[in-house]
């Protein structure tokens, strides 16, 4: 059971990447002009730029995945930081349908906290369970790719990264977001060229996967500096008619982010079976 549990979480985190490091006070000011178009290569460096840095941000992620007669829907919601220190990320993650359930993660420098859902039965005064980032335990082990996937979160606004060797620019305009002046691209991604790129690890084996069922199109609303504020991606299955949708918003760049980490007193071992 938490081993299916880690497995679908990968499988949505792994597609709903969410940026950091971002200042964003100018993106959110409706009177600043959003950027003038820029080149991929020009784009990618920008935003791979920021990303390095220090920075924090809230973060909405909403996925739809519909096919043949399936239809699942799922909704991240969080924050997070990174300071000398490393990434701090706090994450509520909750499945809407076919079955609704929640799961929450703490993610600290040094170890990663999981609040597994209600049906686990963890005593109410103590929902969590701390893995260790590399741990040797079966918990651990088994929630490995969903912790390389949070981290993997954190270097793109997209599904996959800016690289132009397998993305292209297919359309560029002005669309604001809300009341905020953004620049607005269409990118449609080569996966299979992509992959290749990729090391091993959780995003290369998703990446292969959507490869063999359709095209990745993209779409990135920027602001001033390139912050990104909000993004879509949309993946066709052509073999059953089917399509994956994720959409992400981003808000309060730059503004101070409180992750709380569970204290001892609120944690249990890992549940049986793991």
């Amino acid at each position: 059971m938490i081993a299916r549990i880690a497995v679908a979480a990968v499988a949505l985190v792994g597609l709903s990447a969410c940026s950091s490091s971002l200042d964003g006070a100018a993106a959110s000011d409706p009177a600043v002009a959003p950027p003038a178009q820029a080149a991929l290569p020009d784009l990618s460096k920008a935003v791979t730029a920021k990303l390095a840095g220090k920075g924090s941000a809230r973060f909405t992620v909403d996925s739809t995945t519909e096919l043949l007669a399936a239809k699942s829907v799922t909704s991240v919601t969080g924050a997070f930081r990174r300071d000398d220190q490393g990434l701090w990320l706090t994450a509520t993650l909750t499945v809407k349908s076919p079955d609704a359930s929640t799961m929450s993660f703490v993610l600290t420098p040094s170890a990663v906290y999981v609040r597994l859902p209600a049906d686990q039965k963890l005593p109410p005064d103590k929902p969590w369970v701390r893995a260790t980032d590399g741990g040797s335990d079966a918990f651990s082990q088994e929630f490995a790719p969903l912790f390389a996937s949070l981290k993997q979160s954190t270097l793109s606004p997209l599904a996959v990264p800016l690289d132009a060797s397998s993305t292209t620019v297919t359309g560029t305009d002005v669309q604001p977001v809300g009341v905020v002046p953004a620049r607005h691209y269409t990118l449609r991604t080569d996966l299979a060229a992509m992959a290749k790129t990729l090391p091993d690890g959780p995003l290369k084996d998703t990446t292969l996967l959507e490869a063999k069922l359709g095209p990745m199109v993209d779409e990135l609303w920027v602001g001033n500096g390139n912050v990104p504020l909000k993004s879509e991606s949309k993946l066709d299955v052509s073999a059953t008619t089917g399509t994956l949708t994720v959409s992400r918003t981003y808000s309060g760049w730059g503004q101070p982010v409180d992750v709380p980490v569970p204290p001892d007193t609120q944690l249990s071992p890992p549940p049986a079976g793991s």
